[in-house]
């Protein structure tokens, strides 16, 4: 009598094993998988708290609806006007740091980016002074995005504009 009962607990046994060990193995994963992908908030629509034009680049650096406190309203260096809002930004070193959302077309009122985001310099003065930040695409010009030359350290004796002077 007891070989008998004793056969399916085995059976049982070795099932809550596999399925402890798979929800484990489920439970880490997910773990794992949102840590690799953190959302920075690229792209997200925020506030300037400031009116400006096409040919003005404005920037909220306290927005606390983007995680990195940086709202963007570049320049428009391209020819054409631009119906992109302000957006959230982040500091960057390439243009791969810059995965973001952008614009659903089937939606009028989106007004988040078109093209997607690259990573360069927005302004040559002020707290962001030649800070590389996520900026969207949709504000370059067709000759892409060049860093300023007051930005370049190689061609100003090892500095930038930004950096005061010993």
């Amino acid at each position: 009598m007891s070989a008998k009962l004793s056969a399916p607990s085995r059976h049982l046994l070795t099932a809550l094993v596999r399925v402890s060990f798979l929800g484990a193995l489920l439970l880490a994963l997910a773990a794992l998988g949102s840590m690799a992908c953190e959302d920075n908030g690229i792209g997200r629509p925020c506030d300037i708290g400031a009116d400006a034009g096409q040919s003005q680049a404005v920037y909220n650096n306290q927005a606390l609806e983007c995680p990195s406190r940086i709202c963007l309203k570049p320049v428009n260096q391209g020819t054409s006007n631009v119906d992109t809002g302000p957006y959230c930004s982040a500091t960057c070193s390439k243009d791969s740091d810059c995965d973001g959302q952008t614009r659903d077309n089937a939606e009028r009122s989106d007004l988040r980016c078109k093209k997607g985001f690259a990573c360069g310099v927005a302004f040559v003065v002020g707290p962001l002074c030649c800070q590389k930040l996520c900026l969207c695409k949709d504000f370059l010009g067709t000759s892409g995005l060049q860093t300023p030359q007051t930005c370049d350290p190689a061609q100003n004796h090892g500095k930038t504009a930004c950096q005061e002077s010993p």
